[in-house]
């Protein structure tokens, strides 16, 4: 008679697994951070930093889009 999968010696390592304290977890420890005052200020510098950079990327971006299809000029 066959046994079924709950009885097998398999499914009892992979409850046995499972209720180990660290199974299954990943530690991340970005998600959880105690910003400073210095630290909140340098990202802040940051994304100021990197949203001008991204402002001469679009602009550049569509000068190379605007050489190769000219804008309408009105033509509606």
């Amino acid at each position: 008679m066959p046994t079924s999968y709950a009885d097998s010696a398999q499914a009892r390592e992979s409850d046995r697994r499972w209720d180990l304290p660290s199974f299954g977890k990943k530690q991340h420890v970005d998600l959880f951070h105690e910003y400073t005052a210095d630290d909140l200020a340098e990202r802040k510098a940051r994304q100021l930093k990197e949203r001008a950079n991204l402002k001469i990327r679009v602009g550049a971006a569509m000068a190379q889009m605007e050489l190769i299809c000219p804008p309408a000029g009105g033509v509606e």
